[in-house]
């Protein structure tokens, strides 16, 4: 409340807070002294914070309007406890004005992070100063706000209460009500709607639901399971598990988990040529420390070519092994791989043989590595579709044609491959068995079916023309057939029955 102090000629107001003391005279012509004025504040209680030149020149002309002559002391406030989100709702898209260098595509403010991410984090609070009222008394500062911090579904909270880590991959949020903050993260993110170019390309570390059609040259990624409720049409949709296509797919390329047959093969083939690699890299820091050598000074490739020739003789029959088997994946093999593959060339030919491609080679290799064993557990990596026409669909596990078939269109497979309507043109790779209803067709390019040496071939009704191929052995189909199997025999020759 308002203190007033009431008495001679002129009236003390003290305010609420405590921070202010004002003066007014009561009457005119007041004579004032500064000896009565402080009089007047001492008995209303003011003892700090008095104005001297105010209270001079209120003496001077006295005012029937409230002067303030003492001023108090504020209390310093705290600091409240905040939560900071360590992710963002939003991507920052630079240059908009430069047309020729913006793909408008990746527009998508879609954010998702990885499992262990942190997620959220609290600051403490601090406490603040006391302030000094004009009457002398002590004024505490207000307390800090407190902040409660919860994990949500998809989340934990850290031991200490202060954290907030994902337990899943997906996309994060957070939940406001009052001081209460919730974080949380959801797996699957649903698209409600079609993949186009208002919604941008879809990227999420989780499952991707799409209620819509993939529209053309849009690109939809995902970690975990993707299932699009609609068309596909000359679009991109790579998955890390399942991959379902309700609706039919043209002129697209669909992926699931590693994607080409040969990945276990080159896998291991990549494993040996790293650890030639890393063991080849600590002779030279021993020539470097030892012999005091500068391998950016010197012809590197013939100090090179001297280990391979000595102490590393296994590494150029591995290179050139894995050499020929990546010219037999053709375009199947993932970027990373044909990248880590492109790289061992320096080794081979030691004209570009520089210690800096050489770290670039073992650099890249080894990321080579890392993105095969993301990618090792792979039960889930099928693809169901209903119908496939010019497509390319590569999975690291089954391949289920559910519909009418495809037409012109590659599958390659690391299980099994079945196609439940007609395969007309194209080609079927896989490691597994391969079932197919009607293979082929009297018009068109004849369809090629490739197993694994210890796979068969299983078709209802193929026309002439089409090749089927278990292992290495091959034969040419010369005659409409009904239901037959291939697969090798005991003398490994390619039988139909």
């Amino acid at each position: 409340m308002t203190s007033n102090q009431d008495k001679g000629n002129i009236k003390v107001v003290i305010s609420k807070d405590k921070l202010a003391a004002s003066i007014s005279a009561k009457g005119e012509n007041n004579i004032l002294d500064k000896e009565t004025i402080n009089n007047e504040l001492a008995k209303a209680g003011v003892v700090f914070g008095v104005l001297a030149d105010e209270i001079e020149s209120f003496i001077v002309s006295p005012s029937k309007e409230p002067v303030v002559i003492a001023r108090g002391l504020p209390p310093t406030p705290g600091v409240d406890e905040t939560v900071e989100l360590l992710f963002s709702s939003a991507i920052a898209h630079e240059n908009l004005d430069d047309r020729d260098t913006v793909d408008f595509r990746e527009t998508s403010t879609l954010v998702s992070v990885d499992e262990g991410t942190l997620l959220a984090k609290k600051h403490p609070s601090s406490d603040g100063s006391d302030g000094l009222g004009v009457t002398g008394e002590i004024l505490p500062p207000p307390k800090p706000r407190t902040i409660q911090l919860q994990a949500g579904k998809g989340a934990v909270l850290s031991d200490s209460g202060g954290e907030v880590y994902s337990t899943i991959s997906g996309r994060p949020w957070v939940k406001v009500a009052g001081t209460n903050r919730t974080v949380g993260c959801d797996s699957v993110y649903l698209q409600d709607g079609d993949v186009d170019i208002k919604t941008g390309n879809l990227r999420f570390k989780g499952d991707i639901r799409i209620t819509g059609n993939v529209q053309e040259a849009m690109e939809v990624q995902a970690t975990g399971n993707i299932e699009v409720m609609g068309f596909v049409t000359r679009a991109t949709v790579i998955s890390g598990a399942k991959l379902v296509i309700r609706g039919n797919v043209v002129g697209s390329k669909l992926r699931s988990g590693i994607i080409f047959p040969g990945a276990r093969k080159i896998n291991f083939m990549l494993m040996d040529i790293y650890t030639e690699l890393m063991n080849l890299a600590k002779a030279f820091e021993q020539l470097k420390k030892v012999q005091n050598i500068d391998f950016n000074k010197m012809d590197f490739g013939r100090v090179l070519l001297g280990m391979m020739d000595s102490r590393f003789k296994n590494l150029r029959p591995l290179l050139k092994n894995m050499h020929n088997f990546a010219e037999t994946q053709g375009e199947d093999m993932p970027e990373e791989i044909v990248t880590a593959v492109d790289s061992l060339k320096c080794l081979s030919g030691l004209s570009n043989a520089t210690i800096e491609n050489f770290s670039k080679a073992v650099k890249s290799v080894g990321l080579a590595l890392d993105f095969l064993s993301q990618n090792k557990e792979q039960s889930d990596s099928h693809i169901f579709i209903r119908s496939a026409m010019t497509s390319i669909i590569q999975s690291a596990g089954n391949v289920t044609i559910t519909g009418q078939g495809c037409l012109n269109t590659t599958i390659n497979a690391g299980g099994n491959v079945i196609v439940k309507g007609s395969f007309k043109g194209g080609e079927i790779l896989c490691e597994g068995h391969a079932e197919i209803q009607e293979l082929g067709s009297g018009l068109g390019i004849p369809p090629v079916i490739r197993v694994g040496e210890n796979s068969s071939i299983k078709v209802e009704k193929a026309f002439p023309g089409a090749v089927v191929q278990v292992g290495k052995n091959r034969i040419t189909l010369t005659r409409e057939m009904g239901s037959f199997k291939a697969k090798l025999n005991r003398d490994e020759q390619l039988e139909l029955f």
